[in-house]
């Protein structure tokens, strides 16, 4: 039973600032109205629409405007964040990918961050952490269904709006960065809240947000970060070579890190598994329709905030700027309202895994782990043979392992971005790197050298449209052989294929 929310915790609106000299006045359909921050990628700016409402503009600037794949992978996986939008997320509005200062605008939140917040007025209250945490569960929930990952879990990107904690940047989304999308195969993110596995530049799934988001709990309940150091790469190799330390955490909270913040990925509860073992209807609360076609094919503009419905059922109207962190939607106040022991469900050996329905399937009923990840392209949970993919979200690069025979794979590979401007006709083995990957893990490069006279990979030309292309490579010499990588190697993005049928 839900009892009366708690009081209100109530942190003073960061005021924008004035536009500067060299500001922009109009951003596409916006005019630009002040100034909100800037980043490695570009500044952020406060706009309204023709109707008043008002928007975060990220504008990119910097050397990645000369990268022609970045601006082709800014392009693809602007259309990826459209298909999110959940009442707990700043949801995209509108972008132009393809203009001078490519750009793109979400929702604008009035509100602290969290970080922002706690040095105001210090650490959460019981209540507020379960009401921030189940918040940004159900935001991240929304952003794995649509086969993303947000990457940038941290307190500067959760900001306590007036209905509730809001998840932003969105721009990371699927595979790059702050409004930034995930647009390169390195490291992304904050050191501090970073999962181990991407730390370590290994490929970041879902499950590195599940720990990003036992690290936000823990700092929103104690004020404290689970590493710290003088340098990012001082935090970067504890994150990755040492067990997190949380016994200052309060014992409610113990039981939800014990489950998230697990060093194996594939060890840790998905969102699914996360929602259901509180006892959340599936999804927890309904979600906001999809962004129309507009400006961007797959993103476009928003929803009417008058059109969105409030936790209560009635539309939602402008507040004032007031942090209110028990005001969130009305399936995630379930959740709010149960103990936080009921995590311990995600760690109890002797139980069925929760989540049973979740997108991640969880492992079988013999396996001792609590939620086990199906293939997803990674070394220990590599793709069948014959499924094709895209090496990344925002890749043209489409590659198959279809068959292995002794040392020799037989891959398809195509660009779906064949013949534009962008991309032209690309010759399969000046991007791509083939991998044979060993019983210890370790992956070896396929090399011309190493190349038999059957062998089409390193003799494929330049590819003339988008359709796939058959190629056979030998692959290197490393014992019995478990999996083979296709590698784009100029961003270091890419996926293991299962070296048996």
């Amino acid at each position: 039973m839900l009892h009366d929310p708690p009081a209100q915790r109530t942190v003073p609106v960061p005021e924008p600032a004035a536009l500067r000299s060299g500001d922009p006045r109009a951003i596409g359909p916006f005019r630009v109205r002040s100034r909100l921050g800037s980043g490695g990628m570009g500044d952020v700016y406060l706009g309204t629409d023709r109707r008043g409402e008002q928007v975060a503009i990220k504008l990119i600037r910097g050397a990645q405007l000369h990268d022609d794949e970045f601006r082709a992978r800014f392009r693809r996986e602007v259309r990826a964040a459209a298909k999110v939008r959940s009442r707990f997320i700043a949801n995209l509005v509108d972008a132009d990918p393809d203009a001078e200062l490519p750009w793109l605008a979400t929702d604008y939140v009035p509100g602290p961050t969290l970080s922002q917040a706690l040095a105001a007025q210090g650490p959460l209250s019981e209540d507020e952490v379960l009401r921030l945490v189940a918040g940004v569960a159900e935001a991240l929930h929304e952003i794995h269904r649509a086969g993303l990952v947000h990457r940038d879990v941290k307190p500067a990107n959760v900001i306590l709006g007036p209905d509730g904690p809001r998840l932003i940047d969105l721009g990371v989304v699927a595979s790059v960065g702050a409004t930034r999308l995930t647009m390169t195969g390195q490291p992304v993110g904050t050191p501090m809240y970073m999962a181990p596995e991407q730390a370590s530049g290994n490929r970041t799934t879902s499950a590195a947000d599940v720990w990003a988001l036992g690290a936000l709990a823990y700092y929103a309940a104690t004020g404290n970060h689970l590493f710290e150091g003088d340098h990012p790469a001082v935090v970067l190799y504890r994150v990755a070579a040492s067990p997190p330390s949380y016994d200052d955490c309060p014992p409610y909270l113990r039981p939800f890190l014990d489950a998230l913040l697990v060093k194996d990925p594939d060890h840790r509860p998905t969102l699914d598994a996360i929602l259901h073992s509180l006892g959340a209807p599936e999804p927890a609360g309904a979600t906001l329709p999809l962004v129309k076609p507009g400006r961007v094919r797959g993103a476009g503009r928003r929803a009417r905030r008058s059109d969105v419905l409030r936790s209560d059922g009635h539309r939602s109207r402008h507040r004032r700027p007031l942090v209110v962190l028990s005001s969130v939607a009305a399936g995630t106040a379930v959740l709010a309202g149960a103990a936080f022991g009921v995590w311990s469900s995600l760690t109890d050996d002797d139980r069925e895994p929760a989540g049973t329905e979740q997108t991640l399937t969880p492992p079988p009923q013999s396996s001792p782990s609590p939620v086990q990840l199906v293939a997803d392209g990674t070394r220990d949970h590599p793709w069948p043979q014959g499924d094709a993919k895209h090496l990344d979200a925002g890749s043209c690069w489409i590659a198959n392992v279809i068959g292995v025979e002794g040392r020799q794979a037989t891959l398809t590979l195509a660009c779906d971005q064949t013949g534009t401007e962008v991309y032209g006709n690309p010759t399969p083995h000046a991007h791509l790197g083939i991998y044979a990957v060993g019983p210890d893990g370790k992956a070896v490069k396929s090399m011309p050298a190493d190349a038999a006279a059957e062998d089409t990979f390193w003799t494929q030309g330049n590819l003339m449209d988008a359709n796939p292309v058959t190629v056979t490579v030998t692959l290197p010499d490393v014992g019995t052989l478990l999996a083979v990588e296709v590698k784009q190697e100029k961003y270091g993005y890419g996926y293991h294929w299962a070296a048996t049928s």
